[in-house]
């Protein structure tokens, strides 16, 4: 039998459905030439690669304003995707006094080397007023990236020296994370029970828990659910204690659903039960619920007896785990009460009294 337990803490949770602005630059109090710029919402970095730029009205009070741009010349954008999820909405507005405006290509990257075109647009020139449009999508791959760079080119027709190409307004939108997660922990307790904690920060619209457990980490069994806190911005604690783990490498996976049904997985954790130095005799003790093991000098060797408190043999299947660890399954369900262990093997006669508490 599981114990559940639930601690509130801390926790920030995000709907899906919920837009989020990784990052806005509206170029807003800039003047003057400056190497790099730092987003007005979100946390990014703007520069760019063979223009001279200043600052004029664009589409909705100041924009970046540049003249003589070439097709090798670029703006760069780094940012972070951490704690977001796609897919990723990059748009701008634009305005050109040029009557061929050509088209932008927009390019992307995660090490600031290898870029892949994400969308080469065919731009119509707004010689009055300003057009705005969203680039390709940027794909869930780019999600939980540490550094995300984003480069807008123009192609085609470069802008010359005597006409200006004023961009305002870029804005990358995401979906946040529906919980961010501080830690996900397991620990085996001195009679071999596993304890796993994990800790959210956030949450929105979180509905609950999913915890799996898996021997070679590819299929997985539910052994839990633990109800979430909703929506919260204060730290949640959750823990859950599992008394069947197996022998060996144990896997556990968690997983939070939100109310609309999504899934978000979590990285999973591996955990070794020894039996190496388990003292010999029945565990847990006392039990709640049927199933317990015992340690044996040899399981191949042992003769088990389930005796109740009227001096009845209760019958049980046995299932070995290891060479010395057996696990006991009564053919019935045991009231509460104090039951009796036999144990015969390599000669000797051993009995291990057990306390069944429910």
């Amino acid at each position: 039998m599981k114990k559940l337990s639930t601690f509130l803490l801390i926790i920030f949770v995000f709907s899906q459905s919920i837009a989020q602005t990784v990052f806005k630059f509206d170029f807003t109090g800039y003047t003057g030439t400056h190497p790099t710029l730092t987003a007005s919402t979100g946390s990014a970095t703007l520069n760019q690669s063979g223009l001279a730029n200043f600052f004029e009205d664009a589409c909705t009070g100041q924009g970046f304003a540049a003249n003589g741009w070439d097709a090798n010349d670029y703006i760069q954008i780094q940012t972070s995707t951490v704690g977001f999820i796609g897919p990723f909405s990059f748009g701008f507005d634009y305005r050109m006094s040029d009557i061929d405006l050509g088209n932008f290509d927009v390019r992307v990257s995660t090490d600031g080397n290898s870029f892949t075109t994400i969308g080469n647009l065919n731009a119509v020139n707004p010689s009055v007023g300003c057009n705005a449009f969203a680039a390709s999508t940027l794909s869930s791959a780019y999600n939980n990236q540490a550094n995300l760079y984003i480069r807008i080119f123009k192609l085609n027709n470069a802008v010359t020296a005597l006409n200006r190409l004023r961009l305002d307004n870029i804005t990358l939108q995401a979906t946040a994370l529906p919980v961010e997660l501080t830690y996900f922990q397991t620990e085996v307790s001195d009679n071999q029970i596993i304890n796993i904690r994990w800790e959210t920060a956030t949450e929105i619209n979180s509905s609950h828990f999913v915890l799996e457990r898996s021997r070679d980490a590819v299929n997985y069994k539910s052994i839990a659910t633990v109800e979430a806190a909703g929506s919260s911005k204060t730290q949640k604690r959750y823990s859950f204690t599992d008394e069947s783990a197996l022998f060996g490498t144990n896997y556990y996976r968690l997983s939070q659903i939100d109310k609309d049904g999504i899934q978000q997985l979590f990285r999973p954790q591996a955990v070794i039960i020894d039996d190496t130095n388990l003292p010999f005799g029945v565990f847990p003790n006392p039990l709640i619920g049927t199933n317990f093991k015992v340690k044996v000098e040899d399981s191949d060797e042992a003769s088990l007896n389930l005796i109740d408190f009227s001096g009845r043999i209760i019958g049980i299947n046995i299932n070995k785990l290891t060479q010395t660890v057996l696990e006991i399954t009564p053919s019935e369900s045991l009231k509460l009460g104090t039951y009796i262990l036999e144990v015969q093997t390599l000669g000797s006669l051993k009995k291990h009294k057990i306390l069944i508490l429910k």
